[in-house]
């Protein structure tokens, strides 16, 4: 069955080359789309040296932290020794300490007072003479040991003093750097994110130009966003008349289009057409199924995306000459090819017309619409929906 526009724009017939010409700028050298490219491959460029650079901060933040951990690690270790150490040598002090006390009691016990210098005696014995000696010179090595000990144990209270103060300004240089390193992170991953949108605005705008190269065929993933489309849509200034929102209708578009592999922002534009601007879509028929050129009505669909559905399945008949029902993503549309679902795949499947338009320059004469100038149409309405994304006006 061949179908018609409603005359909501008047015929032009206008070729892929005029249309991606249409919205080059005068005195315009090169083609808006390799301009688009080279723009995105920069921001790409870019974005990824920023990342590059904010990854080799990081690398060095995380390096210098981890310097200071060791070192934090060893002013601990250190500081632990020393907690052993000191107690240790206090008591060293403390048990030479009590030794001299027994042993000058026990001298005083011996002699009383005078013991502790030798008996007073103009003629004493042997025996005192060497008790005498042998206690002085105990005496002189337990207060040197003393002596050292204290030293050391003054030395090592300073030193105890050092690493806490050592120990302070490594902690509070760990949390500075733990902090900067949590920026990086954050800002890694900001850059990352704008990394990623660079690289998908280069893959969607080279997308583009290949899609317009091969004659914008009818089968790949759509490029424009739900958002974008409704947005052009409301800039036109068209009086829509639908059963929801242009904004839910958009993304129906967008879901059904995805599901099926073909490409719903077409979908759309082509929509455009055959409602005029979705300002009469009667019974969310928005792309003049069953209006043939006497017909009275077209194809009634109770809900939009049983619209949208139909519409999107009968493209993919069109434009993929082996699509089978059975590998839909949903079954073929009782509104369209029959309510039973046998008949309805066996009429899907045996479409008289399958893969007859692979592309948007195939449609018109006979192939979805009689108006030669169809597919001019469509396109036309694509490309301003294109430029329109790229500049945010009209």
């Amino acid at each position: 069955m061949a179908f018609r526009s409603r005359g909501f724009v008047a015929p032009i017939l206008v070729l892929v080359g005029v249309l991606i010409a249409s919205i080059i700028p005068a005195g315009a050298q090169t083609d808006p789309f390799d301009a688009e490219i080279s723009k995105a491959q920069t921001q790409v460029v870019a974005t990824r040296a920023e990342a590059h650079a904010a990854a080799g901060r990081l690398e060095a933040v995380a390096q210098q932290r981890q310097e200071v951990e060791v070192r934090v690690a060893a002013v601990e270790a250190r500081v632990a020794e020393l907690a052993i150490q000191i107690p240790a040598l206090k008591k060293q002090i403390e048990e030479l300490q009590r030794v001299l006390r027994s042993r000058a009691a026990a001298l005083y016990s011996r002699g009383g007072p005078a013991a502790l210098y030798g008996p007073i005696s103009f003629a004493p014995s042997l025996q005192a003479a060497r008790r005498r000696i042998l206690a002085d010179a105990v005496a002189r090595q337990d207060n040197s040991t003393v002596t050292k000990i204290k030293a050391a144990l003054v030395q090592l209270g300073e030193l105890e003093k050092q690493l806490a103060t050592e120990q302070s300004d490594l902690t509070t240089k760990r949390t500075e750097l733990s902090q900067l390193e949590a920026s990086l992170v954050a800002q890694q991953s900001e850059l990352n994110r704008k990394v990623s949108a660079a690289n998908a605005a280069l893959e969607r705008a080279q997308i583009i130009g290949a899609l317009r190269a091969r004659g914008e065929p009818l089968m790949g993933p759509t490029i424009l966003s739900a958002a974008q489309m409704a947005a052009w849509v409301r800039a036109k200034g068209y009086r829509f008349r639908l059963q929801t929102s242009i904004d839910d209708l958009a993304a129906i578009y967008v879901s059904e289009g995805t599901a099926e592999g073909l490409r719903g922002d077409l979908a759309f534009a082509q929509s455009v057409i055959e409602t005029g601007g979705f300002a009469s879509a009667p019974d969310n028929n928005f792309a003049g199924l069953g209006w043939c050129d006497s017909c009275a009505y077209g194809t009634r669909f109770p809900t939009p995306r049983d619209g949208v559905r139909a519409q999107v399945q009968h493209l993919k008949n069109y434009a993929d000459k082996s699509s089978r029902a059975a590998t839909l993503a949903y079954p073929p549309s009782p509104y369209w090819y029959s309510p039973d679902p046998a008949t309805a795949a066996r009429k899907f499947d045996t479409f008289f017309a399958k893969g007859w338009a692979p592309t948007w320059t195939d449609m018109g004469s006979g192939n979805w619409a009689t108006d030669r100038n169809y597919s001019g149409k469509v396109l036309r309405i694509y490309a301003d929906m294109v430029a329109f994304a790229r500049t945010g006006s009209l």
